[in-house]
């Protein structure tokens, strides 16, 4: 527990009911990886929107959307959060080796393995790559 949590905690009126929502803390170099693949995409010319549209198209070819109808009765598809407070850890790692699968298959040429694509960003963060100026 952090700073603020042990503060929150501290804060509870004993003998009363709480809620709580536990996940398990999510690796910011992990969530990186993900940027990094926008990036190699958009240095490459293969994907020319901005980061929000590549996430937003992640999010809609690996299933992560809630289904949505409208007043008028028609079905929408919302892609949902992948923020830090959204999805702990262990989804998140299940949803970027999706999302390298489907970039590999769809965005590039798919020869060889899927595997090679999140081997390559991870080296990419790891020799130092930031999206704030990579």
């Amino acid at each position: 527990m952090d700073g603020d949590g042990a503060e929150i905690l501290a804060s509870l009126p004993g003998n009363k009911p709480v809620m709580v929502n536990v996940h398990s803390a999510r690796n910011p170099r992990h969530h990186r990886l993900l940027f990094a693949i926008y990036q190699k995409l958009a240095d490459g010319g293969v994907w020319e929107g901005d980061q929000d549209s590549f996430l937003d198209w992640c999010k809609y070819g690996t299933g992560h959307v809630r289904s949505s109808i409208d007043h008028l009765g028609n079905l929408h598809y919302v892609p949902k959060s992948i923020a830090f407070e959204s999805m702990g850890q262990d989804k998140f790692a299940r949803f970027f080796d999706r999302v390298c699968y489907l970039v590999f298959h769809r965005l590039l040429d798919g020869d060889g393995s899927w595997e090679k694509l999140r081997d390559d960003v991870t080296a990419m963060v790891d020799q130092g790559y930031s999206s704030l100026g990579h």
